[in-house]
């Protein structure tokens, strides 16, 4: 099991050019914010067509739904997916560009996300 504690080291080493502000979760609030900016960042590679090179990203995206504890894919959910989903049409990238780099079980949350968001 994946937990909350474990997050940052994972992000750092599956994305080398990832600089977290925090060393250490104490607690869900932290790790969404830290997961808030490193959507930040993977918008920022996307943005300039870097992405698709950190496939390890996408690995450990899905291992955290996979293996992560409750509050690690709930805030992978609402740091990442949800901050993406909201930044993605601010820097005219298609959410399926996104979408084709993930792996199945990261992907269906990211539809979901995506659904609700279109039906708001």
């Amino acid at each position: 099991m994946i937990t909350k504690e474990e997050v940052i080291s994972l992000l750092k080493e599956a994305c080398p050019s990832y600089d977290p502000n925090v060393t250490e979760v104490t607690d869900k609030e932290v790790l969404v914010h830290e997961l808030t900016r490193f959507a930040s960042h993977l918008i920022s590679l996307q943005y300039n067509h870097q992405l698709e090179k950190e496939r390890d990203v996408f690995n450990l995206i899905e291992r955290l739904y996979v293996e992560g504890e409750a509050h690690v894919k709930e805030a992978v959910t609402i740091g990442l997916f949800e901050t993406m989903n909201r930044i993605l049409p601010e820097q005219h990238i298609d959410a399926e560009e996104i979408g084709r780099l993930l792996k199945p079980n990261s992907y269906k949350w990211w539809k979901t996300i995506q659904d609700f968001a279109e039906q708001k």
